[in-house]
């Protein structure tokens, strides 16, 4: 599955070409003091800009939290045997590819089948060689209790990935949350996988 994420370009700062002192104590005290606090607001900007920015997003009856503003998308494919309609959410931040999905079945139609052949499906795209590891992820509020599978395989350009994976199923619903980056740190999954809401 690819989609096709916003490309979140950095603020940045201009600076103009002025004349810059050796160091601050070759400043006027009162120049050093202007300088002091032209040092401190650059921190506190660059603190305001955080490369994982949490925002809420809402796909087909679930809240739940993307680090950047997504893309959204449907497409059909063929699951288990099954034509069906998926929609998608998703983007690129901090090196990571966050994607929120949704499927729902006709009526009568098995859960358990179509989730195994979308993790089967998921583990063949990365060229994944071994079985995913799951990892219990306990309820959390209004957050039923989660089992995230953790496997390791090659992105499209055939570079080394991990990826992070849960289904939840409620009623006829399917929703699928997926994390590849080349390396997933916690607050990159954390967030994203303890945060949903239904609604």
């Amino acid at each position: 599955m690819t989609i096709s994420g916003n490309k979140r370009v950095p603020n940045t700062l201009s600076i103009a070409r002025l004349p810059i002192k050796s160091s601050l104590s070759e400043i006027p005290a009162r120049g050093r003091a202007s300088a002091i606090r032209v040092l401190a607001l650059c921190l506190l900007l660059c603190a305001c800009s955080p490369a994982l920015n949490w925002r809420s997003v809402t796909l087909e009856g679930v809240q739940a939290t993307l680090p950047c503003k997504p893309d959204q998308a449907q497409r059909p494919v063929q699951l288990a045997g099954l034509d069906l309609t998926l929609s998608m959410a998703g983007c690129e931040a901090d090196g990571g590819l966050y994607a929120i999905s949704h499927l729902r079945l006709a009526q009568g139609a098995q859960a358990q089948p179509l989730i195994d052949a979308w993790r089967d499906q998921a583990l063949q795209a990365m060229g994944a060689t071994a079985a995913p590891v799951a990892i219990p992820l306990a309820a959390l509020g209004a957050r039923q209790a989660l089992t995230v599978y953790q496997a390791s395989g090659t992105n499209p350009r055939g570079q080394a990935v991990q990826a992070r994976w849960t289904w939840v199923q409620r009623d006829r619903d399917i929703y699928h949350w997926a994390l590849y980056a080349p390396a997933i740190r916690a607050e990159m999954e954390e967030p994203f996988f303890s945060a949903m809401q239904w609604q």
